[in-house]
């Protein structure tokens, strides 16, 4: 007789529970009480955690700013590998009398590193990347709820000192490289002025800022030059012209006779016998230079240099001559008067004095002249040969000038680039210096202790609820099999359509099973 096995749904499988259900629930029960009896006897570890508020300094950053700019993550986790090194945590061990039980059986090294897991440094709600983050947790775990709380306290108290320490420490080096590096500059700055300083001193004169001055000076003694030039050629052509008039005074003087005024019995006039003696040199002077300039008009034109030179000269002789005919005028009337006197005293002929009074004086005169005009001649030349000096020394100077110029863009140029960061780096160190007396005041960024550690209440570890979920689901997968196994090895039928599929047959009646109480009642 074929069988065919009928798929299993739902129902059987509650079917199977209910028949089975001491196979599953008996395990569980056991599970369940064997997890429970693991977490009394496992250790208990209690975590306390204390929050750290960073506050923000309490000068304001446009008055002073910090020269610490690290991220406060990052100079947590300095600060934390400097609490959590092996000194400070032997400390706090000692302090505590943490560990005793493993004091004597293993090496403070393997202690530390077991505190130093126990121990949680944490950013609250954001990464240690986050600039923005302001505060921070720190925990501690271990067996002794009140022991938990106090180390957890003491490692927030060390946080804090080592801010404080760390950020004036920094502070306190940042002002004295500062300080260092302005010594330095300041060093250097003073050889470059120094340098500067004599290097002017050396070429004074010759320096960029001096050439328009030196441009005026050249152009003053370049006209200065002229003007003494002409000066020069006025005197000299003065002395030639004095020194001429002089030999025609001194050839009339030896050349005129002796000569006596006689009375015309007739007439009664006067009459000079003999020679009547040459033209007055100066005069003869005059009248030759008209002549010339009358003979070189003829020839060329107003604008020629030689007649230019002859009126120039003619205007120097007019008042001259002017002057010496009207003085002539005025002896000759004097002398007249004197002879006619001289005749009304003994009608008879005088005799002339050999030397003229006239002759005499303008040679005294012109001798005079003649030797201040040389005089100013020399004078001008010195002078002339003073000026060619100065103006040599300055065409000197200004040719000198580009050299001097690109010689002293060097030195100034390194001198305002050291100048221009010497006073960046007296600014900084003055930020520096302001930024150290602000961390000596703890004005400073700090941490501050907002939620001190607590004693705890419960364990973190180990976890009831979790031991007792497992062993519950260790029990009831054991029952569950224990169930299923108990189940393949039955053979008998339990419901109709299980006689159905393995007879083949159909079922005409079935007799229900009545209990004892039932049947009583039925």
């Amino acid at each position: 007789m074929a069988t065919t096995e009928k798929p299993i749904d739902i129902q059987d499988y509650i079917g199977i529970g209910l028949r089975r259900k001491w196979y599953i629930i008996i395990p569980m029960v056991f599970s369940i009480a064997i997890s429970a009896v693991v977490y009394k006897a496992l250790p208990k570890i209690y975590e306390a955690t204390t929050l750290i508020l960073v506050q923000a300094q309490g000068v304001p950053e446009n008055y002073v700013r910090s020269t610490i700019t690290d991220p406060m993550t990052s100079r947590l986790n300095t600060i934390s590998q400097e609490i959590l090194s092996r000194t400070r945590l032997e400390t706090v061990i000692q302090e505590f009398n943490l560990y005793l039980e493993l004091r004597s059986n293993i090496p403070m090294e393997r202690i530390v590193e077991v505190m130093r897991k126990a121990i949680e440094v944490k950013v609250e709600g954001r990464p240690y990347y986050d600039r923005g983050q302001n505060s921070f947790s720190v925990s501690y775990e271990g067996r002794e709820p009140r022991t938990v709380m106090l180390v957890t306290n003491k490692l927030a108290s060390l946080f804090i000192e080592e801010n404080l320490r760390f950020r004036a420490q920094q502070a306190e080096n940042t002002s004295d490289f500062m300080a260092k590096e302005l010594l330095g500059i300041e060093d250097r700055l003073k050889k470059n002025e120094i340098a500067i300083r004599d290097y002017k001193g050396q070429h004074m004169g010759q320096l960029p800022e001096q050439l328009d001055a030196n441009l005026r000076i050249l152009e003053r003694l370049q006209q200065q030059l002229q003007t003494t030039s002409e000066n020069i050629r006025s005197a000299e052509d003065r002395a030639i012209l004095l020194r001429s008039q002089i030999e025609l005074l001194k050839e009339r003087e030896t050349s005129v006779a002796s000569r006596t005024i006689r009375r015309e019995p007739n007439s009664g006039s006067l009459e000079i016998a003999g020679d009547q003696g040459p033209e007055d040199p100066l005069i003869a002077q005059y009248n030759a230079l008209k002549r010339d300039l009358t003979a070189a008009q003829s020839k060329y034109t107003e604008s020629h240099p030689d007649v230019i030179d002859l009126k120039r000269k003619i205007t120097t002789l007019e008042p001259r001559v002017k002057e010496l005919l009207d003085d002539q005028q005025t002896k000759k009337e004097a002398r007249e008067k004197q002879l006619q006197a001289r005749r009304g005293a003994n009608g008879d002929a005088l005799p002339f004095l050999a030397s003229d009074p006239v002759t005499e004086r303008l040679l005294t005169q012109y001798t005079d002249q003649y030797n201040e005009s040389q005089l100013e001649a020399k004078r001008l030349r010195g002078e002339e040969e003073t000026l060619k000096e100065q103006f040599t020394l300055y065409r000197r100077r200004i040719e000198e000038t580009p050299r001097r110029e690109q010689e002293l863009a060097l030195l100034t140029r390194d001198y305002d680039l050291l100048k221009t960061n010497y006073q960046s780096l007296l600014d900084k160190g003055l930020q520096a210096q302001m930024a150290e007396n602000l961390e000596r005041k703890q004005q400073g960024e700090q941490f501050r202790v907002l939620d001190p550690a607590r004693i705890p209440e419960k364990p973190v570890r180990p976890d009831r609820n979790k031991i007792l979920l497992m062993g519950l689901l260790i029990g009831l997968s054991v029952g569950v099999g224990l169930a299923w196994f108990r189940e393949s090895l039955d053979q008998s039928f339990h419901t109709v359509s299980d006689i159905e599929d393995y007879l083949e047959l159909p079922v005409v009646a079935t007799i229900p099973y009545l209990k004892e109480d039932e049947k009583k009642a039925a």
